[in-house]
């Protein structure tokens, strides 16, 4: 039996050389996760990067990195993916954020508004951020905010800052709050996951897909009287007009096109194999690979 991050009194081997998991084949390296057990909490161990429930064929590998030194229990006070791990020479072992910024009045969060949209503040990459107004409607839905400017080739944003218009968010609970956390009124924030957030940075809305594909999460900005448009030249039979007013509705009511749905990526695979341009892009990428295990050059298309 392998201890696990309840077991404070467990051995604590060297953190290198990284130790392999039990899977098969016998070469896959473990990857390093930060406990948030309450008598634990904040401490390193590696453990097999299929660990998640959504693969239950792991191998339960447990191995501790950190001593009890690094017994933090604010870390708990924070949401999580559980699923997600890393490799040892990217884990950034979790430190507390800064103290709340003190509270500011309507009058003051105009004045220093206007001052960063001139001034805008650098994100974690080190580039002056973006600053994002996802408004749509009278009152505003969202706050703007700064997000990192760089996008990663899916569209993502390179790191995870983001910060109000008027200043940082607050990051630690209200006194009431703990309160609650520790009489297990409420749960802990670590035991939760963080809110699914679009690539636009707000907030997702859980329910049928714009694309109707399925069940699951889409733009949070897409509400309002654009979808009660829709609603309303359906009830009243005007056809015509939806199917040219759709689009467009569409385009103004959503900052953007993201949507996730279980079973999503399977469906795209096989909706790719038929449809241009995935047909295409899955037989080239097939034919660079061919080209590089054998290192050989694929005749013309005229021999094929």
């Amino acid at each position: 039996q392998y201890p696990s991050e309840c077991d404070e009194d467990a051995p604590v081997p060297p953190a290198l050389p990284v130790p392999f998991c039990r899977c098969e084949p016998g070469n896959q390296l473990a990857e390093v996760k930060q406990s948030r057990h309450p008598k634990t909490a904040g401490r390193a161990f590696y453990i097999c990067k299929w660990n998640d429930s959504l693969n239950p064929c792991h191998c339960f590998f447990f191995q501790w990195i950190d001593g009890p030194d690094k017994f933090d229990p604010r870390i708990r006070l924070f949401p999580y993916y559980r699923s997600e791990s890393w490799a040892y020479n990217e884990i950034r072992r979790w430190v507390p954020p800064p103290p709340n910024p003190p509270p500011m009045i309507e009058e003051e969060k105009q004045e220093v508004a206007i001052y960063r949209v001139n001034n805008p503040p650098k994100c974690h990459c080190g580039v002056r951020a973006k600053l994002q107004r996802p408004n749509i409607g009278v009152p505003a839905k969202f706050t703007p905010f700064f997000r990192c400017s760089l996008k990663t080739r899916d569209g993502w944003s390179a790191c995870d800052f983001n910060e109000y218009i008027y200043g940082p968010r607050s990051h630690w609970p209200a006194e009431e709050e703990m309160r609650e956390f520790e009489s297990a009124k409420k749960p802990w924030p670590c035991t939760t996951t963080p809110s699914l957030r679009c690539k636009c940075g707000i907030l997702a809305t859980k329910g049928v897909v714009p694309s109707e594909l399925g069940y699951g999460y889409y733009c949070g900005n897409s509400y309002g009287e654009y979808w009660v448009r829709i609603l309303t030249m359906v009830v009243f039979g005007i056809q015509t007009f939806l199917n040219v007013w759709l689009s467009i509705i569409l385009q103004e009511g959503r900052t953007c096109d993201w949507e996730w749905f279980e079973g999503r990526y399977e469906l795209m695979l096989q909706l790719g194999r038929t449809k241009e341009p995935w047909k295409s892009r899955d037989t080239l990428n097939r034919k660079l690979k061919i080209r590089k295990d054998y290192q050989v050059t694929l005749p013309l298309e005229s021999f094929l």
